[in-house]
Order: C-alpha cells, then sequence, then structure tokens
C-alpha cells in the first residue's frame, strides 16, 4: 500500500452542522497527496450519518469523548504519511491551503519542522467579518520577521491550529498534545517544539485557512484557564533551556504571564504574587504599563470586590 504525504485530522464533536464544510474544504484541496481522518469525540448528534456520504473518502473513527487533544493525538498515532495537518471541524480551508505548505517543508532543512500563515475570520455562514485585518498583521509580527522563539512566543502565540502543517516524526517526538490541559494545548505544543530547538516557516497572505467566529468558539474565561496551565507547566519545562540568562528571561516572562491571567481572572491576591516574582527576578518589569495597571489597580478592585460581597452578605 503506498502511503499518502500529508494526514488530515479533524477532531470533531457535536457539529453536525459545521462538519461538512470542513470535510469539503479538504477534498477540494488542490494539492491530492493525503489521506483524510475524521475522529468524532463521542459526538451524540447526527455528526456519524452527516460524515455516512464520504465513506470512501475519509476514515471515520468514533471514540468516547475525551477532549480534542486525545482525538487528536489518536489520530496522529493512525497516521500513515510525512507530515500531518489539522483542521479544526469548524474551520475552512482555502483549496491551496496544502499545495503551498507542502513544498516549503519538501525543501526546508531538517530542524524546520511546522509550517503556518495567515487567517481570516468568517462568520457562522463563512462570511469575511470585517476590522480584523489591522489585529492579525499586528499578532503575525514576530512570525513575519522569523522571530519565532521560545522566549517570544511567551508572549503570545501567534499560530492557529488548523493553519499548521508539521512533520510528523517530530509531534510524536514530543508525544503529541497534553490531554491534561483543558484550553489553549496548542499553545504548549508549540513552545515545546521551540524549546527543542527546532524552527517554524511563516507563509505571508494570502491568507490559508478561514476561522469560523461563533458562540462555541473558546471564551475568554476558558482561554485564561488555559494560560495558566499552560505557564504554570513551562515553570518547570524552560529549565530545558540550559542557559542561566535565557532560564532567567523566559522565568520573568511566565510570572508575567501568570499575574494577566489571575489578574483576567480576577485573582488579584494571586496576580500581585506572581507580578512581584517577576519583578524579583527582573526590576525592570516595574517599567512595564501592565505592572502599574494590574499591581496596583488589583487593590481597588479587591477592595470594591470585597465591598460587593459584603452588601451581598448583608443584603444590602
Amino acid at each position: 500500500m503506498l502511503h499518502k504525504k500529508v494526514t488530515v485530522i479533524i477532531p470533531t464533536y457535536n457539529r453536525a452542522h459545521l462538519i461538512k464544510d470542513a470535510v469539503e474544504s479538504v477534498l477540494n484541496q488542490t494539492y491530492k497527496n493525503f489521506e483524510l481522518i475524521v475522529i468524532d469525540d463521542g459526538s451524540t448528534d447526527n455528526t456519524r450519518e452527516v460524515l455516512a456520504v464520504y465513506k470512501d473518502k475519509i476514515t471515520y473513527i468514533y471514540q468516547d469523548n475525551q477532549g480534542r487533544s486525545s482525538a487528536r493525538n489518536h489520530g496522529i498515532k493512525l497516521a500513515q504519511s510525512e507530515y500531518i495537518a489539522f483542521l479544526d471541524s469548524d474551520d475552512v480551508w482555502f483549496p491551496d491551503k496544502l499545495e503551498r505548505q507542502v513544498p516549503i517543508l519538501e525543501s526546508a532543512p531538517p530542524d524546520v519542522v511546522l509550517v503556518h500563515g495567515y487567517k481570516c475570520i468568517v462568520d457562522k455562514n463563512l462570511q469575511s467579518v470585517s476590522g480584523w485585518e489591522s489585529k492579525l498583521r499586528k499578532l503575525y509580527t514576530l512570525a513575519e520577521r522569523g522571530e519565532e522563539t521560545y522566549e517570544n512566543y511567551l508572549y503570545f502565540n501567534c499560530i492557529f491550529t488548523s493553519s499548521i502543517l508539521v512533520r510528523k516524526t517530530t509531534i510524536i517526538e514530543i508525544d503529541g498534545y497534553d490531554a491534561s490541559i483543558g484550553s489553549l494545548e496548542d499553545f504548549d505544543l508549540y513552545l515545546r517544539l521551540l524549546l527543542k530547538g527546532y524552527n517554524f516557516t511563516f507563509i505571508s497572505e494570502p491568507a490559508l485557512i478561514k476561522y469560523r467566529w461563533h458562540k462555541d468558539n473558546t471564551d475568554e474565561r476558558s482561554s485564561n484557564f488555559g494560560y495558566l496551565q499552560v505557564y504554570e507547566k513551562h515553570l518547570h519545562e524552560c529549565l530545558k533551556l540550559g542557559d542561566y540568562m535565557r532560564i532567567a528571561k523566559a522565568k520573568k516572562l511566565l510570572y508575567q504571564g501568570l499575574a494577566k491571567a489571575h489578574y483576567r481572572l480576577g485573582y488579584y491576591d494571586k496576580s500581585r504574587f506572581y507580578w512581584q516574582k517577576a519583578f524579583i527576578k527582573d526590576w525592570e518589569t516595574a517599567f512595564t504599563t501592565s505592572f502599574w495597571k494590574q499591581y496596583f489597580g488589583s487593590f481597588i478592585r479587591q477592595t470594591i470586590l470585597n465591598f460587593n460581597n459584603g452588601c451581598t452578605y448583608f443584603g444590602i
């Protein structure tokens, strides 16, 4: 049996109303040397029936509900290819997505293990949502400049899962996605790849994917809890950098990230605790706007919160 060059993995859960768009966008790729695996993570809607019409074109796998990381890891184990691409079941690829990416990995040196690119934001009907263009260009600044390093990614993640093509051997080497992380598990994956010294390549515009904006996207609170999990994990992981100065910088950034996430979640004591640790690591932390806004602002917010809780307790 001849293996395909690319395995496309779509994890899905109760998205019978969206999954057809995702599958069709893969089957309509101009690049054809791929296999498509859909991992149904315990759907209770009619996902199976919707996908039955594609039975000769896809591999459909049902598993008990274990989360999207587990579903992706299941697909990785089944992959019979050199490269792996992921597509979330609510997103859609442009027809030339794989055609633009595969040649880059084929000609790249072994240390370049992942290629990604722009996304455009669309509504539930796949119509463009205006007003995001400048924000996305700002988000992709590091990638455009070729400055995708572990430390820089601790500021923010500029990769979206549906946009990547990655070497299978590499993603297996780092044991795939961490299923214990409830949200932003992809952020952790990219950090671990960078931590091992691997490099990424970025494709500039036009966009590779359509990112669907709808009510079931990961909400801000879940994302912040995800940041807490990832940053707490990497307080240990960053020790693998080896170099003292790099570890010190990474820890400062991780403390700042933890402080900001706790602040956004309303955990003001914890936020101040991590701002203090960031300051101890690097006194220049005191010159950042976020430090002044959140460290001192948290006292005011905590006072207001305590007052409101007191009023509620006394029935005021």
